[in-house]
């Protein structure tokens, strides 16, 4: 009897494990209003803070680190600067030859992401590329156009349930990021239903920003094709998939990055990820809408892709430092859902995003506060 209760014990033990190990630890009321994730967000943030000082780095320092912050905890007048920011990228000088579309170096962005979508989705280079795309769209911020805040990012989940369209990222006052589309009676989203606009940004910031190439299925995509920005927010797309809920158990129910980035992405390769749907990926994008924010290959052309997926990285930047020295991989192959087959993708490749930016090795863009050409962490 003495070896049948040690054998429960430890099977018990083995279950609390395993609970803990995917987030079971949290009360579900606390996963559901965002709390868990705040734990989580602090911790995280709490052990990168940690490796600096035990580092001594003379080029990233608890003095130098950049907190990257959500929109509506920033001050309205950093907001602002930020838009002006973003504004003067619209104006600065594109960078690639032969190309008659692109009229700017934000332009420039969309080029480079239409050229990588085929590699940089659903593929090993997922996480990586856009931790690098997104921070040196933030360095052009700063050094082409004088901004000296960090990069703000959109938490999705924040908006689920008070409306997408009410968010101070999207309420088209002075300190957003403009307002949603005019609403288009009688032209549905069937694929994406519950869309509240679909047609051009009609107040705030943007509202004369002129999409200038696009959308990915014209004959020639990079070719000259002005109009308007168009959202369509949708809001129960964003409660759907990705509300805090599903923010934070993508978070706490991966153990490896294999499972991460799948349940990220909702990646139906992996059984355990297909209940994710579109998953918070997706469900940002989607949430947004509109064009280009719906295009896959030309969603950088949204002004507020860089909030999205800056909430991308935040998420990718807690998972990594609850537990640092197991989370510094990389998994999966160099093409989108494998097609055509690739080989698998190592952290010893070269990521060349030239020239908008640098080349890198991957394995270079793991850490954002050391041995990395980054200083930043996630509040």
């Amino acid at each position: 009897m003495g070896l049948v209760k040690k054998l429960l014990s430890l099977a018990l033990l083995g279950a609390s494990l395993q609970g803990l190990a995917l987030g079971q630890d949290f009360p579900q009321e606390d996963i559901v209003s965002g709390k868990a994730l705040l734990q989580i967000s602090e911790t995280a943030k709490n052990n990168a803070l940690a490796r600096i000082e035990a580092s001594n780095s003379s080029t990233c320092t608890k003095e130098t680190v950049r907190v990257r912050k959500e929109w509506r905890r920033i001050p309205g007048e950093e907001r602002t600067a930020y838009v002006k920011a973003v504004e003067c990228l619209m104006n600065a000088p594109q960078v690639y030859p032969n190309v008659t579309g692109p009229k700017s170096l934000f332009d420039s962005f969309g080029v480079l992401h239409y050229h990588m979508t085929p590699y940089v989705h659903n593929s090993a280079y997922f996480l990586l590329f856009h931790r690098l795309y997104v921070w040196t769209f933030e360095e052009k911020l700063r050094t082409e156009c004088g901004y000296t805040g960090a990069l703000p990012y959109w938490e999705w989940g924040l908006d689920a349930e008070t409306g997408v369209e009410n968010s101070p990222l999207f309420d088209g006052s002075a300190t957003s990021m403009g307002s949603n589309g005019a609403k288009l009676n009688g032209t549905p989203n069937n694929f994406f239903p519950g869309g509240s606009g679909g047609g051009c940004v009609t107040d705030g910031p943007f509202v004369n920003y002129t999409v200038n190439f696009g959308p990915n299925t014209a004959d020639d995509p990079l070719a000259y094709n002005p109009r308007c920005l168009k959202r369509d927010l949708n809001t129960p797309i964003c409660a759907q998939w990705a509300s805090l809920k599903n923010t934070t158990e993508t978070i706490l129910e991966a153990p490896d990055i294999a499972l991460f980035q799948a349940n990220l992405q909702g990646d139906f390769r992996w059984p355990e990820a297909r209940k994710w749907g579109f998953a918070v990926h997706g469900g940002g994008h989607f949430a947004i809408a509109g064009d280009p924010g719906g295009d896959f290959y030309f969603s950088p052309l949204e002004p507020a892709f860089y909030q999205h997926h800056g909430q991308i990285d935040r998420m990718y930047f807690i998972w990594q430092n609850l537990d640092w020295e197991n989370r510094q991989t990389m998994a999966g192959t160099i093409t989108m859902m494998n097609m055509p087959a690739s080989r698998n993708g190592t952290l010893d490749d070269v990521l060349d995003i030239r020239p908008v930016g640098e080349t890198y090795i991957f394995r270079e863009l793991l850490d954002t506060v050391g041995d990395s050409p980054f200083c930043f962490v996630y509040e």
